[in-house]
């Protein structure tokens, strides 16, 4: 790989990387972590006249709980989440994804902001935020703006933030006492490699056993971007969690996922997969449930 001559900037906080990308005519791109840029140059995609570093701004890189939920700067690494006792006791199912990204290494450089504005349908961070009911705040020399994040994907590797916005924070919901969450993954290794099918799944519980009250599927790599599987969840308060509903919810979710072919996997092994992982999901939970609450369930 030849790489021609570039720029690179380092602002030192927030107003002046406005200013920086304020002009839309620059050929720029943000580098926060920088663990995909060598990947992405290499295949011809990102050969920006000018790389913006922002991974210096400590502004940038918090978390910390608010009245109106969870808030996450977009430079809060994957090793900040993971470690965040924050994170453990109230976004556990965002913690499970975040130690499936890669390596330690990665996840001590790689950052969630960049996971999402990198808009890959099979980012592993992407489902839990769905189900977290995440919300991204967008901001620019001009105002700022704040996108529920299934609004915020069009496509693969597309949003709807503009050149001359930045991501400046992501607010998430707090699993409550009697929520869980499960994120579940599958590569063609066990960690350090990208989804062929990914999947989070938040429950609300009730107080008999095994009812689900309400609760959210979100899967990634089955369509052109993260998704709800709106029917499949809609079943999970019809009865207990036992097999059998266990079973059919898995059905229904194998029709509602649009997976295509490629290198990794064919549409076919992605939907048997997507139904598959959903079920496993759910009796892990459903084993974690009944063991906290000491439940007998035969």
């Amino acid at each position: 790989m030849r790489i021609s001559e570039m720029e690179l900037v380092s602002p030192s906080n927030v107003s002046e990387c406005l200013e920086l990308i304020a002009d839309t005519d620059r050929n720029y791109r943000l580098l926060a972590g920088g663990t995909d840029s060598v990947v992405r140059m290499k295949d011809g995609q990102w050969r920006p006249a000018t790389w913006i570093n922002i991974c210096h701004m400590s502004s940038l890189r918090y978390i910390r709980e608010a009245d109106d939920g969870i808030h996450i700067g977009p430079l809060s690494t994957y090793t900040d989440i993971i470690t965040s006792s924050l994170m453990q006791k109230k976004a556990a199912v965002l913690v499970q994804a975040a130690r499936l990204v890669g390596a330690e290494q990665i996840q001590n450089m790689g950052t969630i902001g960049g996971n999402i504005a990198n808009a890959s349908p099979a980012g592993d961070t992407i489902p839990p935020l769905y189900v977290l009911g995440a919300v991204i705040h967008l901001q620019s020399a001009k105002g700022s703006r704040q996108i529920p994040i299934e609004d915020f994907f069009t496509g693969p590797g597309k949003t709807v933030m503009k050149k001359d916005e930045m991501i400046t924070n992501i607010v998430i919901q707090p699993q409550r006492a009697n929520e869980i969450g499960i994120f579940e993954k599958l590569g063609p290794r066990k960690a350090q490699s990208i989804s062929i099918v990914n999947m989070a799944c938040l429950l609300k519980m009730g107080e008999t056993p095994r009812q689900c009250v309400s609760g959210k599927i979100a899967f990634g790599a089955v369509a052109p971007t993260v998704i709800f599987a709106k029917k499949g969840a809609s079943m999970l308060n019809l009865a207990p969690l036992d097999e059998d509903l266990i079973q059919n919810v898995a059905k229904v979710v194998w029709k509602e996922v649009m997976p295509i072919s490629d290198v990794r996997a064919s549409a076919e092994y992605r939907r048997d997969m997507a139904s598959a992982l959903l079920e496993r999901g759910l009796y892990r939970l459903m084993e974690r449930w009944d063991r906290d609450h000491d439940i007998n369930t035969r």
